[in-house]
C-alpha cells in the first residue's frame, strides 16, 4: 500500500493513536467478557459487575470512533469503511438508550452481550492483524530518505 502523506497529521501520530485505540478497544472488551463470565458463574453482584461494564461502555464507543476516523485519514479507506456498520450499531444503541447494562435483566440478556462481545473481538482481531500486516510489508516510495518514518523493511535485504 502507498503510504503518502494525506493530511497535515504525520503517518506515524496517526498509527500511534490507531494502535492506542485499538489496546483501549481490546483491554475494555477483554474486561467486559471476563467480568460477564464471573457473573454467569454468579461468584459477584449483577449490580457492581452492570457499574463496571457500564463505565467501559464510554470509552469503548469513542475508540471505536477514533479508530474508524484514524484508518481513514491514513488512506485505509476499506478498513475505515468496514467499522461503519459497528458505528452505526453503537450509535443506535446509544439513541436507544439500550448500551447500559441493567442490572436486574442482566441474567436474561447475557448470553446476547456475551456473543456481542465475541463478535466485536473478532472484529478488532481482524482489524488488528491488517494492521500489523500493513505495516510489515509496508515498503516507502523510493523518494524517502531513510531515517524518515516507517523505512523497517526498505533496509531489510533478502539473500538468496
Amino acid at each position: 500500500m502507498f503510504n503518502k502523506q494525506r493530511t497535515s497529521i504525520s503517518n506515524k501520530f496517526l498509527a500511534t493513536l490507531g494502535y492506542f485505540c485499538m489496546l483501549i478497544i481490546s483491554s475494555c472488551l477483554g474486561c467486559s467478557y471476563k467480568l460477564l463470565k464471573d457473573l454467569s458463574t454468579d461468584t459477584v453482584s449483577p449490580l457492581e459487575i452492570c457499574e463496571k461494564i457500564n463505565h467501559l461502555k464510554i470509552p469503548e464507543y469513542l475508540a471505536h470512533f477514533t479508530l474508524s476516523g484514524v484508518l481513514t485519514l491514513r488512506g485505509w479507506w476499506g478498513i475505515g469503511i468496514f467499522n461503519v456498520p459497528f458505528i452505526f450499531y453503537n450509535f443506535a444503541q446509544w439513541c436507544e438508550g439500550r448500551h447500559l447494562l441493567d442490572h436486574k435483566k442482566v441474567f436474561s440478556t447475557l448470553s446476547q452481550e456475551m456473543r456481542i462481545i465475541k463478535a466485536k473481538a473478532t472484529f478488532f482481531g481482524i482489524i488488528m492483524f491488517y494492521c500489523l500486516w500493513e505495516w510489515a510489508t509496508w515498503s516507502p516510495p523510493d523518494y524517502t530518505p531513510i531515517g524518515i518514518g516507517f523505512n523497517t523493511m526498505k533496509n531489510i535485504q533478502v539473500s538468496h
